[in-house]
């Protein structure tokens, strides 16, 4: 790729801050308590920190293109890697769907009258799907340089409710005292089912490095500048969960906190208490601008997996073309974008509301994402002779693991159709990619 039409450091930084930066956690820490602040320090040591070293060292060791499914295809074989690559696309394009159904959710609840009734209507859903997703293609198509834009702004947003949200939070502190007692919290998680879904929560809300090396051959100074991203971004990441988490708590207690409908509420309730409530539908609107570039960063980067894929020939070649003006992988932008707005109009089938449609999409990558993880640690140990990285990896490894496991636990109010709903999504994505396998060995047999 030509290196004008690369991007740099604070490219990738920002980029990287609209992928791993997920603001709305806040919200699920805050309704949680001040337990979750230890839980995050811990998720970081014992979650973060072994990705962003298995992502730095494997983006080094390994420069093709594909990142994660050719980490795996380098050390477990073409099958290994080809079913880590499918399951972290395929999961990632119901989660494209929610998002998007959410961040329209949001300027709903924005806009209000008859363009909000609208919107909230499966059909009005499914049009503005469509043109988010379209725009998104659009901007992609012409480059890692024009699609950067979208998650820049997005990002920079995100940092600003951040700081609004911890600096209302010592504010209101300081002057009229916190709503948490945080000297005499309890800190210690109780051992029970919710427990466990909080914890697989709030280590996979760690998770993105990963996703930030499919930028490596975009970046001005590649592995290098991909490293010192993960690291920038990887400590402020964890000061944002803890510190955000934290003046959410001093905003509110958690008993209020838990009552809420999530950040949006959260943000409205911030707002009133600093005595600045007309503030409180910018501060929504400017959190719909954050997921929207959110989405756009998980959308240009996902669409270099099947582009990979194409270039070894186990999908259709012309998966793997890129522009030769731009550089980006057309084909499979373009591809991606269909299949987001498919997926969205099958998911309407018996639907009748927008909040049962970011329900049922959702469930689809729940449990999927968080599988791939799994082959990175792998391929890491295999690939590190080590013994701090094999280590490291092997506790990477079952952190993730125990992420997994915890996320079939059913919380309050999940019922066992839940559990089995999850489990067979992540089932039919793994058998399909068998399936999709098997039909390029038999391709490949018989040419």
């Amino acid at each position: 790729m030509d290196s004008a039409k690369k991007v740099g450091l604070w490219d990738i930084v920002l980029y990287a801050v609209a992928m791993n930066f997920g603001i709305r956690w806040l919200a699920v820490g805050a309704a949680t308590g001040p337990v979750a602040i230890p839980i995050w320090i811990l998720a970081a040591i014992l979650f973060l920190v072994p990705l962003s070293l298995a992502t730095m060292a494997l983006s080094e060791k390994f420069p093709g293109e594909g990142a994660i499914y050719a980490w795996t295809r380098e050390t477990m074989g073409p099958f290994a890697g080809f079913l880590c690559g499918w399951i972290y696309w395929a999961c990632n394009l119901p989660f494209f769907a929610s998002l998007i159904v959410f961040v329209i959710n949001l300027a709903a609840g924005v806009i209000g009258g008859d363009v909000a009734a609208a919107l909230r209507h499966p059909a009005g859903a499914l049009a503005a799907t469509a043109v988010i997703v379209v725009v998104m293609a659009f901007t992609h198509a012409r480059g890692i340089g024009t699609g950067k834009w979208i998650s820049s702004i997005g990002a920079v947003v995100s940092i600003i409710l951040a700081l609004f949200i911890i600096g209302a939070g010592f504010r209101l502190a300081g002057v009229q005292g916190s709503a948490t007692d945080f000297a005499t919290a309890d800190y210690l998680p109780k051992l029970d089912a919710n427990a466990a879904v909080l914890w697989a929560t709030m280590v996979f809300a760690y998770g993105g490095a990963e996703g930030v090396a499919l930028l490596r051959n975009e970046a001005k100074g590649g592995a290098r500048t991909i490293v010192t991203a993960l690291i920038m971004v990887g400590a402020g990441l964890t000061v944002a969960y803890v510190l955000g988490t934290a003046g959410m708590l001093m905003i509110l207690p958690q008993a209020e906190a838990s009552a809420l409908g999530g950040l949006p509420d959260a943000l409205g309730v911030a707002a009133q208490k600093l005595g600045v409530a007309n503030l409180g539908p910018w501060l929504v609107g400017g959190l719909a601008i954050v997921m929207l570039g959110g989405l756009n960063a998980w959308f240009g980067v996902a669409a270099r997996l099947p582009f990979a894929v194409g270039i070894d020939n186990m999908l259709p070649a012309v998966i793997g073309r890129r522009d030769p003006k731009t550089g980006a992988p057309y084909v499979a932008i373009l591809l991606q974008a269909f299949l987001v707005i498919v997926i969205t109009a099958l998911t309407q089938v018996g639907v009748d509301s927008l909040n049962k449609l970011y329900g049922l999409i959702q469930a689809m990558s729940t449990l999927t994402y968080t599988l791939p993880f799994l082959f990175l640690f792998a391929a890491w140990w295999k690939a590190d002779a080590r013994p701090w990285a094999r280590w490291t990896a092997v506790l990477g490894f079952l952190v993730a693991l125990s992420g997994v496991l915890c996320s079939l636990v059913p919380g309050a109010g999940t019922t066992v159709a839940d559990v089995l709903k999850l489990a067979g999504s992540g089932a039919v994505l793994v058998v399909s990619g068998c399936i999709i396998y098997l039909a390029y060995l038999l391709r490949k047999k018989a040419s």
